[in-house]
């Protein structure tokens, strides 16, 4: 009966070394969150290609295929390697919308999937889209995404760079999904402080 227990033994003891995660006293509800935490690490040692393929099923039963005319360009916005979807046709007085977006995959996993998805947004809402290719976990950890994503945005917001695409500075947003949401959030409230700071010295 003993030797048949420490398998059993054996593997709780392991349950519990690889869920449990130091968090702060403050935090509620602790073992929810380490359990969490668990699940996401475990998907993405264990199941990154898994993931990958759902998310390009679920996009390729939606998507036509190629959009055409669509300008595709890759290049750098302050250092930050960007993707920029420009739409074949004009706007409202030759000025288009424009649109930063940040994509998803729990800061680790890479955007490879929503390339149909950008060209889509740029082709039927004729936008001009910035996809942001944030360095990833586990190369770089907090705050470095975040930073990169609003060093892109801030040089995407510029003057120069908004006539160049010939974007309307009134209608641009950012967007993103899962921690591309996140990462949109902080930016957009980042922005918007630094722009009211801004008109506050000036006036």
């Amino acid at each position: 009966r003993g030797r048949d227990s420490l398998p059993s033994l054996h593997c709780g003891l392991w349950l519990a070394y690889y869920i449990y995660t130091p968090l702060p006293d403050a935090i509620q509800q602790p073992w929810k969150l380490m359990m969490l935490d668990a699940y996401f690490r475990t998907a993405i040692h264990v199941s990154t290609r898994g993931f990958e393929g759902i998310m390009k099923g679920l996009i390729s039963e939606s998507s036509p295929g190629p959009v055409p005319g669509v300008k595709v360009s890759d290049i750098t916005f302050a250092g930050i390697p960007v993707r920029v979807y420009e739409p074949p046709a004009g706007g409202e007085g030759h000025l288009r919308r424009g649109l930063v977006y940040f994509h998803g995959g729990g800061w680790a996993l890479e955007k490879g999937t929503y390339d149909t998805i950008n060209r889509m947004v740029s082709d039927e809402l004729n936008t001009v889209v910035v996809s942001v290719e944030y360095r990833l976990y586990p190369e770089v950890h907090f705050p470095v995404p975040y930073l990169d994503c609003l060093a892109a945005a801030k040089h995407f917001l510029s003057p120069e760079v908004l006539a160049k695409y010939a974007i309307d500075p009134e209608r641009v947003a950012v967007a993103g999904d899962s921690a591309g949401g996140n990462l949109a959030a902080a930016v957009a409230q980042e922005v918007n402080t630094e722009a009211i700071l801004c008109i506050l010295v000036t006036m």
